[in-house]
């Protein structure tokens, strides 16, 4: 996951991106405690089963955010957008997942909730 951002001189330099990660920490590599509890409280048809089996670190960021309505828009976002251009990006059936998660909290969790889109 390398990137090119022009220096000084106009010439492109490369960017690590894998030496800014944070070092794994437990939360990283499997579902903490609230995420299971939100992966309970989630309805069966849009619980993201396979997205907490592959990346239990972003359910656990979920059970964090879950009552931030702003901060769970922002990170759903993050998610499924590609700001790098350099991402392998998800696998279809998690992409569905998170398609499927992000479109049950607007409409269960904060459904009066409106934004400068809705008419």
């Amino acid at each position: 996951m390398n990137a090119q951002l022009p220096n000084k001189a106009g010439t492109a330099a490369q960017v690590d991106y894998t030496k800014r990660r944070h070092p794994l920490v437990k939360d990283d590599l499997e579902l903490s405690a609230a995420g299971q509890a939100l992966l309970a409280s989630i309805e069966e048809s849009a619980r993201p089963r396979l997205l907490a089996a592959s990346f239990p670190r972003i359910v656990n960021s979920f059970a964090k955010l879950w009552k931030m309505p702003r901060e769970m828009d922002r990170y759903f976002e993050e998610l499924l957008t590609d700001t790098r251009g350099s991402r392998q990006g998800f696998t279809l059936p998690i992409l569905m997942e998170l398609g499927t998660l992000k479109d049950y909290y607007r409409a269960k969790m904060y459904p009066t909730r409106r934004d400068v889109w809705d008419s």
